[in-house]
């Protein structure tokens, strides 16, 4: 009898990983550098904002005044690289259980919670046998090394939403009315690019039972079948 293949990890391209920790410092470092550089003549600006602050970036000489803002634009990239590191997915998938590895936090699955796996966009998606999302998380890992770890251990993987999707609109009459009116907001948000009030509105339709989806700024729905 064959045993049972171990766990496979799936995880972004070890570049990629690494490379934030070079590229994001060596961003911050150049602008930085580019605002010390512009500084002077900004601050000769009478209707440029913040002229304090350009003002004193030009008062410090040189050598140390570009030193300080090289060291600055390095601090705060490696601020954001530390920032993107705890965001960045990784998955696990073993034949009993599926842990999502999220920064220092993880999120664990059992195998048969799990009906249906897929990619949407750039978004890594779990499905129940009811049709609700229990995960949808943005990530940069490959389609293809997904689809291979999950295969393999015998999940069921899915090309795209296996769910039929229908557009909203203002007068959606199959609707609650509270339901239109989350949607709403969550329309309001969407094009005020506020993402973090669309996630919240989009957790709280999920409660009642709504999953969205957007495409083209525009929000499809669908009702999960237990509600």
């Amino acid at each position: 009898m064959a045993a049972e293949p171990g766990p496979t990890t799936v995880a972004e391209h070890a570049l990629l990983r690494r490379g934030t920790w070079v590229i994001c410092p060596l961003v911050g470092a150049l602008l930085l550098l580019l605002l010390r550089l512009a500084s002077g003549w900004v601050a000769g600006l009478p209707w440029a904002p913040f002229q304090g602050v350009f003002e004193l970036a030009a008062s410090v000489a040189d050598p140390w005044g570009t030193i300080g803002a090289v060291a600055i634009g390095a601090f705060i990239g490696f601020g954001f690289a530390g920032l993107f590191a705890k965001e960045r997915l990784t998955v696990i998938v073993a034949p009993e259980r599926l842990t999502l590895a999220i920064g220092d936090t993880e999120q664990h699955l059992d195998r048969d919670q799990v009906d249906a796996v897929f990619v949407d966009g750039k978004d890594f998606v779990v499905l129940d046998a009811a049709g609700a999302e229990l995960v949808r998380r943005q990530s940069e890992l490959d389609r293809k090394e997904l689809r291979k770890a999950f295969t393999e251990h015998g999940y069921p993987w899915r090309d795209g939403d296996p769910h039929e999707y229908r557009l909203w609109d203002d007068d959606s009459s199959e609707l609650p009315l509270r339901i239109n009116a989350l949607l709403a907001d969550r329309e309001r948000a969407l094009r005020k690019r506020d993402h973090k009030e669309a996630a919240l509105l989009r957790a709280e339709l999920a409660e009642r039972g709504i999953v969205v989806r957007d495409s083209q700024r525009r929000q499809y729905w669908r009702s999960v079948a237990s509600s």
